[in-house]
Parts: C-alpha cells; structure tokens; sequence
C-alpha cells in the first residue's frame, strides 16, 4: 500500500512539473520568430494585362486590349513611385484601327495592406499621334504576387487641350 502510495504521489508530482513546464514553453519560446509583414509588396517589377474602352479624336469610340510593365519602389512606408509602359490595340465595330504606347511615372500611396492608390502622368502615342496622359487608379493585391486594377485616364495631342481618355481593368504579376 506504501508503495502504491508513493507511485501515486511520484506520478502527480511529474505531472505537475510538466504542465508547468509546458506552459512556461508557451509564454517564452513558442512565438514564430520569422516576421511576416501585413502588407502586399507592390515594389519591383511587374507586368500584366489590360482591357478596356476609350475615346479619341481620331479613331473615335474604341476598345483596348493591351499589355503594361513597369517597376514601383518605395519612397516612403505609406507612398510609392514608379516607371510604367502601357501598350494597347485598339479596335472598333470593324476591327483593328491602331495602338497607343504610353511611357508614364507613377506616384501612389497605401489606403490598407493591400491596396493603393496612385497618379499617373507621361506622353507617346494614341493612334499614331503624338499624345500625352493624365491619370488615376487603385489596385488591389487578390493572391500573394497577383493583383487587379482599375484606371482612368484623359488625353490631349501635345500643344493642345485634354480631347480624349480611356478607362481600363487590369490583372497584373508582380515578380518580388
């Protein structure tokens, strides 16, 4: 009886001794110690597709399929910069009737972990004329390097007025 006793008391003790144990492991050293950022990385390089309609003065009302890369860094924890190429064909009721090929600058910020918010402003060609842009957009991350795009832009002949614009979706790759 005296050593079932003392089984039984040997048994509780460890099992008190672990449990403390355990606990102290939860407190102490049971964190992850990689640091994982909450925040999509919209910096570097990307590229990716868009679609769209837009209005010009010489081809008139058109729809856009076209392509666009770029690179975004970081100024700030809360603002970007960056480089982009925007390529489209433009196409009406009776097919194909030209491209537009835009080199832009960038200039955004975050509005939540996952999205931004930017401006957009640069020159080169819409149907074969001489061109510059003026717009906005806000992105969107959906998946860990995908996200999507909405943009706006006006556009004017160099030396004249705003006379056009286009507005476009997008789904871009970003290779960070």
């Amino acid at each position: 009886m005296k050593t079932m006793r003392s089984i039984m008391l040997g048994v509780a003790a460890a099992g008190v001794l672990s449990s403390g144990a355990q606990a102290a492991d939860l407190l102490i050293g049971g964190a992850d110690p990689i640091y994982d950022s909450a925040l999509f990385n919209f910096e570097g390089f990307y590229v990716g597709a868009t679609l769209g309609a837009g209005a010009f003065p010489v081809p008139g009302i058109v729809g856009t399929v076209g392509g666009v890369a770029g690179a975004n860094f970081a100024l700030t924890d809360a603002f970007l910069a960056g480089v982009e190429f925007q390529g489209d064909a433009l196409w009406n009721g009776g097919g194909f009737i030209g491209f537009d090929a835009l080199f832009l600058g960038k200039l955004g910020g975050y509005l939540s972990d996952d999205m931004i918010v930017y401006g957009t402003a640069g020159g080169g060609w819409v149907a074969g004329v001489g061109s510059y842009g003026l717009g906005a957009g806000i992105e969107m991350a959906v998946m860990e390097q995908i996200s999507v795009r909405g943009e706006v832009m006006a556009t004017g002949t160099w030396g004249g007025w705003l006379n056009g614009g286009k507005a476009t979706i997008g789904l871009l790759w970003h290779m960070n």
